[in-house]
C-alpha cells in the first residue's frame, strides 16, 4: 500500500500547489487587464483571485496527472497497484473535482464578489491604436453628472491616413482608444500581446473549458462524454515503457497528451471534421428517441465524435502498449523494449 499512497499524496499536493501559485499568476494577468498607466497598482483581488481559481483548477488537475505519469516512467512498481491507483485518481479528479470546481464556478457568479473597476485613462502618455500615436495633454468630465471622458491632446498619424506619414495633429474628442481584448489601457494590451505558442494553447483551454461547463449543464450523460477525454488520457499510462530510455518514454506521454488535448479542442471549437461531427449530432438526436428513459441525455451531447475519438485513443494506447509488453518479453529485444523495474 506503500506506493499507491504515495501517488495519491503526490497528486493531491501538485493539485493544491499548482492550483495556489498558478490562481495567483492568473490574478495578476486580471490585474493587468484593468490597470492604467499611473494609477495605483492593487496586487490582491478576491473577485480575480477566485475567478482565476475555477478557470485554473481543470488545468491544473489534468496536467497533474501528466506530472504523475512522468514520476510513474522514473518510479516504476507492481504494474496491478499502479494501475488501479492511477485509475482512482483519474476517476477523482474528472469524477469529482473537476465537477466540483465547475459547480462553484457557477455558484460563485451566480453571487461574486464586487470586481475591481478600471480607473479612467490617465494623461501625460503615449498610446497607440489603430495605426496611430495618441498623446492626452489633459482627460476631463464636461460636467459631475457626465460619465464620459474628454481628452484633448495630439496624435501622430503614423500610416498616414490623413496626409503624410509621421504628421502631428491637435484633437479634442472623447477619450476612445480602449482595446478590444478585455484591457483598459492600450499600453498594456500591447505589451502584454501573448505570442502564438501561448495564445493558442490557451485559447484550446478556453474552448475545452467552455465545452465542460457546458456538458455538466446538460446532464450527467453529455458530461460523462466529454470525460471521455480523461478516459484517453488515463490510458496514455500503458505507452509509458515501450523504451529503456527514459526520456523517450516521457517524451511519448507529453506527446500523447499533447495531441489528445489538441485534437480534442479542434473538435469543439468545430476546426476539424466539422460535417462528420453534425453527422455524429444528428445521430445522437435520433438515438435518443429509441432509448429508454434513463438515457434521455443522449440527444443533448455536444459533440459526439469527441466520444469516438477519444475511444479510438484509449484502443490505440491499449493495443499499442499491449503489442510493446509482447514485445518486451522476447529474447533479443529486451535492450530496446526494457521491461519495466518493480519497486
Amino acid at each position: 500500500m506503500k506506493y499507491p499512497v504515495k501517488l495519491t499524496v503526490i497528486f493531491l499536493i501538485l493539485c493544491v500547489v499548482a492550483s495556489l501559485a498558478a490562481s495567483v499568476f492568473v490574478m495578476l494577468t486580471y490585474d493587468l487587464s484593468i490597470l492604467v498607466a499611473g494609477s495605483d497598482v492593487t496586487f490582491f483581488s478576491t473577485d480575480f483571485f477566485l475567478r482565476a481559481f475555477f478557470d485554473i483548477v481543470p488545468f491544473i488537475c489534468i496536467l497533474s496527472l501528466m506530472i504523475l505519469a512522468l514520476y510513474i516512467i522514473r518510479h516504476p512498481a507492481k504494474r496491478l497497484p499502479l494501475y488501479l491507483t492511477y485509475a482512482f485518481l483519474c476517476l477523482l479528479a474528472w469524477g469529482a473535482f473537476l465537477p466540483l470546481d465547475i459547480m462553484a464556478a457557477f455558484a460563485y457568479e451566480a453571487d461574486p464578489y464586487e470586481a475591481p473597476v478600471p480607473e479612467d485613462l490617465s494623461a501625460g502618455y503615449f498610446r497607440e491604436f489603430g495605426g496611430n500615436v495618441y498623446f492626452y495633454s489633459r482627460v476631463y468630465h464636461s460636467s459631475e453628472k457626465d460619465k464620459n471622458l474628454y481628452g484633448e491632446g495630439f496624435l501622430i498619424d503614423k500610416a498616414g491616413l490623413r496626409g503624410k506619414a509621421g504628421e502631428l495633429y491637435p484633437f479634442t474628442t472623447a477619450v476612445t482608444i480602449k482595446p478590444g481584448n478585455g484591457y483598459t489601457d492600450t499600453i498594456f494590451a500591447n505589451a502584454t500581446e501573448k505570442p502564438p505558442v501561448v495564445s493558442k494553447p490557451v485559447n484550446a483551454y478556453k474552448v475545452l473549458q467552455k465545452a465542460a461547463r457546458a456538458s455538466w449543464s446538460a446532464g450527467i450523460i453529455p458530461w460523462i462524454a466529454f470525460a471521455s477525454m480523461g478516459l484517453a488520457l488515463f490510458s496514455i499510462i500503458f505507452i509509458r515503457n515501450v523504451n529503456s530510455w527514459r526520456f523517450l518514454n516521457a517524451s511519448i506521454v507529453m506527446a500523447a497528451s499533447l495531441i489528445v488535448f489538441t485534437v480534442n479542442a479542434l473538435i469543439y471549437a468545430h476546426k476539424i471534421f466539422s460535417d462528420l461531427s453534425l453527422t455524429c449530432a444528428d445521430f445522437f438526436f435520433n438515438l435518443e428517441h429509441y432509448l429508454p428513459d434513463i438515457f434521455s441525455g443522449v440527444g443533448r451531447v455536444r459533440e459526439p465524435l469527441a466520444l469516438f475519438v477519444n475511444i479510438a485513443f484509449m484502443l490505440f494506447f491499449l493495443i499499442f502498449g499491449f503489442v510493446c509488453k509482447k514485445i518486451n518479453s522476447r529474447e533479443g529485444n529486451i535492450t530496446f523494449f526494457a521491461e519495466e523495474d518493480e519497486e
